[in-house]
């Protein structure tokens, strides 16, 4: 989260010999600059966060809806409304579950162009724990999608 410190301003004990010092005011605005890169990783974490949980409720709400609609055609038989043979509900759940993890696929696509944006603007390469957990809640939801959709 924090900049590269090649990029920070030249302070008291980074001068070199014989290069005048920066004034006061150009080594501010460098800090608020470095501080505003940071500010904007941090925005798109929240962001990615934030995608991640719409997308896991997705996921587990429709999930829950396939495997309860199962459940009520083992122990009453097919469910029939008006017009015939009601599949809505299964149709609703993987629609739920496809939806949720396409989302996170594209938020996470989304998030990492954005920190690539970021590093050339001086953001320094780590770590991002947001982005390896959206990643691997998107392979859930691939095998949560699979698992109601293979027969088996």
């Amino acid at each position: 989260m924090s900049t590269d410190p090649s990029h920070r301003p030249p302070g008291p004990g980074n001068t070199t010999k014989g290069a005048p010092a920066p004034d006061r005011s150009t080594e501010l605005a460098e800090q608020r600059t470095a501080l505003s890169v940071e500010r904007s990783f941090l925005a798109f974490e929240r962001t990615l966060m934030a995608w991640l949980r719409t997308s896991l409720s997705m996921i587990g709400f429709g999930f829950t809806l396939v495997k309860f609609f199962e459940y009520l055609e083992q122990e009453r038989g097919a469910v029939v409304g008006r017009f015939g043979r009601t599949w809505a509900s299964d149709t609703v759940g993987l629609a739920m579950i496809a939806i949720g993890t396409a989302a996170l696929a594209i938020a996470v696509v989304q998030h990492k162009r954005r920190v690539d944006a970021l590093r050339g603007m001086g953001l320094v390469p780590q770590w991002n724990l947001a982005l390896s957990v959206a990643a691997m809640v998107a392979v859930l939801g691939v095998f949560a999608f699979a698992s109601l959709v293979v027969p088996g």
